[in-house]
């Protein structure tokens, strides 16, 4: 049961907050003189509740410029009360919203206090029927891609195989792909591409006294493992490597349908094994074990990945060395991706099963978020 100083504290709470509020509507009532108002009413107004200095409405500066939180772009001092700012903006039809559409990207201006669904309402106004089933159509696609990549790095290859197979299901995939990859900072097979034909294998080498040469000379054998479209194929045949390219579904002719985990390659027959963001199912160390197989000793292992999917990348490179590589480099990639150089042992026959860390810990899955 409440008592008397309850009701006695929520008294004197409203006495300051008055108090607060005349002392701060003073300064602009006078004239210059006194404003009377005593020594405790000053400091009541100068401190919150919480103990910050009250300066009135927040301004946030972002480069160069600033805006003050309660839109008052056309005073050069913040309203006295929330009465003053509403009567301000009815005088001067203010409105709530700020309704400007960029004619170049057809989408409105983000507007200060809209709410997301306002902000969505607003775009799709201003599109045209033909637009507008184009922008559903997009939206389906891309619940389509989270959910496939949900299933796919939550469960084993098994699944991943029996879901990706089927053609509709692949290119649903891959059109979802197709419009995450848009907003990336960079294109990771494009990275990979770039490191090969670069100068010493461009900006993945860290050390010129290995044992691998200074470059990659087109003789060398190139297998693309979860390749796509293969990108890195059509990139590196006219140079006269040779790619073999491997994927659940072919989208093109020079991809084989395979299982990255059994792979329709002979034993030390690869220079150059990729994965660029392909290791997605719970068990890719099964892959992992696979590309010790096909390549050849002192050759060359290339994985990218989203840098949110490997945590503890001294981890995930230890258990790619308990396989049976040697971490040749690693480094962080735009700030989005990780990559890894590893070379393979020279002098054992298969790969060890036998990992010191779960692989779940260090590399996993790729979730979006609810949407």
């Amino acid at each position: 049961m409440l008592g008397g100083r309850h009701y006695q504290r929520k008294y004197d709470k409203k006495q300051r907050k008055k108090e607060a509020k005349k002392a701060s509507q003073a300064p602009a009532r006078s004239k210059g003189g006194s404003s009377g108002i005593s020594a405790a009413a000053v400091g009541a107004a100068a401190k919150r509740q919480d103990g910050s200095t009250l300066k009135g409405p927040v301004v946030s500066h972002g480069a160069f410029m600033a805006s003050r939180d309660s839109a008052n772009n056309r005073k050069n001092v913040p309203f006295s009360s929330k009465m003053e700012e509403k009567s301000y903006r009815k005088e001067h039809r203010v409105p709530k919203y700020n309704h400007i559409v960029d004619p170049e990207r057809q989408n409105a201006a983000r507007a200060a206090g809209a709410s997301s669904a306002a902000q969505r309402r607003r775009v799709l106004r201003q599109k045209g029927d033909e637009d507008l089933l184009d922008h559903f159509r997009e939206r389906l696609s891309a619940s389509t891609f989270r959910l496939l990549n949900e299933q796919v790095y939550s469960g084993p290859t098994a699944l991943a195989s029996r879901l990706l197979r089927d053609e509709s299901t692949f290119r649903d995939y891959h059109t979802g792909y197709h419009q995450q990859l848009v907003q990336w900072p960079m294109n990771p097979n494009k990275l990979i591409v770039e490191s090969l034909l670069g100068d010493r294998r461009g900006r993945f080498l860290a050390n010129k006294g290995k044992s691998m040469p200074g470059h990659i000379p087109p003789s060398w054998v190139v297998a693309d493992m979860g390749c796509g479209e293969a990108q890195i194929a059509a990139a590196l045949k006219p140079k006269g490597y040779t790619v073999h390219s491997f994927d659940f579904f072919a989208l093109s002719s020079v991809v084989t349908v395979a299982d990255t985990s059994a792979v329709p390659l002979a034993d030390n027959s690869v220079d150059v094994c990729i994965f660029s963001l392909s290791l997605m199912a719970t068990d890719y160390t099964t892959s992992l074990f696979e590309a010790f197989r096909i390549l050849k000793p002192k050759r060359l292992l290339k994985i990218i990945e989203v840098r949110s999917r490997v945590p503890f990348p001294r981890k995930f490179a230890e258990l790619v060395e308990d396989i049976g590589f040697d971490v040749d480099y690693s480094d962080v990639a735009g700030d989005y991706f990780v990559a890894f150089d590893f070379i393979k042992k020279n002098g054992q026959a298969a790969a060890n099963t036998q990992l010191r860390h779960a692989p779940g810990d260090v590399l996993v899955p790729s979730l979006y978020k609810k949407r």
